[in-house]
């Protein structure tokens, strides 16, 4: 069982140790849509943060590098700061532009979905590389953003998603890496498809406010970048109660992220606020999926 512990940061001597927070707050009513990734590598003692905003129709991305560092409850700049207030429980994300500022507060709302190992990770296979847990929020935002000629102020709730991911990750192995996260009224449905070493791994489940119900299949079906950008993504899913169906994404707003320099020529990364349908109910939900996948995968998800 998880523990307030495994909320702060983790130390490794390991060169492929690799610590992420990824954050989506997502409005459709007040047009904001936001993703933030916090990236720790303490071989080289390393903070990457990558932001992607888009409101009322501005788009603002960043992607700040900082060195020499050691993180711990509150991570980043003045530009970009994410703080933990209380581990499993709340947080607080803070963006500051010149003509852009925001701050989000998160509670933690649904129950936590885990994947978590006691070992000492191993490159055997990939379930035993990394720990995980994810979990839907409440998120309050208060934002305002000059834009000439008018002066833009909102404060509203709405939905959000953390997931804190770390242990081992070899960019160079990983054929495919896909995370969606499809919200819907009263549930989320969230999961991670992995191909790695010739071998696929998924994990995720249907969480409601009640409990979770885990996804014990998931299989990559469809997937179209073209010059860089998400067209389409399409998973077939299977619960633990033997249902299995498709879901669909049809992306809003997609940007590429940076990907390390030993993969720039045969790896791409894209990020995508989607709408989803679930194909088998013909259910309707929006959200967020991640993609990194090599070119050669790519010319066979066609």
């Amino acid at each position: 069982m998880i523990n307030t512990k495994e909320e702060l940061f983790h130390d490794s001597n390991l060169s492929d140790f690799v610590e992420s927070y990824r954050i989506s707050i997502i409005s459709k009513r007040d047009k904001w849509y936001s993703f933030s990734n916090i990236t720790w590598n303490p071989y080289i003692r390393e903070i990457g943060i990558y932001s992607f905003i888009s409101f009322s129709d501005f788009l603002i991305t960043g992607n700040q590098i900082i060195k020499d560092t050691v993180p711990k409850k509150s991570i980043g700049t003045q530009r970009y700061k994410y703080t933990i207030i209380q581990p499993l429980k709340e947080s607080r994300l803070v963006y500051k532009e010149s003509n852009f500022h925001a701050s989000i507060s998160l509670l933690d709302y649904f129950p936590y979905y885990e994947l978590l190992y006691n070992k000492k990770p191993s490159t055997e296979s990939f379930e035993h590389m990394i720990a995980s847990y994810f979990t839907r929020c409440k998120s309050k935002v208060s934002v305002e953003l000059h834009a000439k000629p008018k002066i833009i102020k909102k404060n509203f709730d709405c939905i959000g998603f953390k997931e804190h991911t770390w242990g081992l990750y070899p960019y160079s192995l990983i054929n495919c890496d896909s995370r969606v996260v499809v919200h819907f009224r009263d549930q989320t449905i969230a999961f991670r498809y992995i191909e790695y070493n010739g071998t696929s791994f998924s994990y995720g489940c249907i969480s409601r406010k009640n409990g979770n119900m885990a996804l014990v299949l998931v299989e990559l079906e469809f997937l179209s970048i073209k010059n860089a950008m998400l067209e389409s993504s399409e998973f077939t899913y299977k619960d633990a109660q033997d249902d299995i169906d498709l879901i669909v994404s049809r992306p809003i707003k997609s940007q590429t992220i940076d990907v390390p320099k030993k993969v720039k020529k045969s790896h791409v990364h894209v990020v995508s606020f989607s709408d989803f349908t679930v194909i088998g109910t013909n259910k309707k939900g929006y959200g967020i999926e991640e993609h990194y996948i090599s070119y050669d995968r790519l010319k066979n998800t066609l």
